[in-house]
């Protein structure tokens, strides 16, 4: 698990205790859509972050939603060289093969771990 944010964790506990339906459900987050009860498949939920970013100025690619903030989160781990299996469980992942297609190796990164070529510079 990872720590949040002290506006996020402001937000959610807002959300708990004042916005969220008053329904017998262990998820978190609802459809207000009724019948109230958790998300099926991830489409609303992408929706809805595709709609705040654009709200919030960012301009879009073709991936947009929850996949962006999921990959968004992996890579910025990977950037604080966090190990590949911290990254795998933070995004519930059983295999760290799943979790390379998040993450993008920096460059830089790969720098600095290269080995000199054999017989100098080619």
């Amino acid at each position: 698990m990872a720590p949040l944010i002290e506006e996020a964790g402001a937000a959610l506990a807002d959300y708990v205790l004042r916005a969220r339906p008053k329904v017998d459900s262990p998820y978190l987050f609802l459809s207000f859509t009724p019948p109230v009860a958790p998300f099926k498949c991830a489409s609303p939920v992408s929706r809805i972050v595709r709609k705040r970013l654009r709200h919030g100025g960012v301009e879009l690619g073709q991936v947009a939603g929850a996949h962006l903030l999921r990959h968004s989160l992996a890579t910025q781990l990977v950037k604080q060289r966090r190990p590949i299996n911290e990254v795998a469980d933070i995004l519930g992942h059983r295999s760290i093969n799943t979790t390379a297609l998040y993450v993008k190796v920096a460059t830089s990164q790969l720098a600095e771990v290269a080995l000199p070529f054999p017989g100098g510079v080619a």
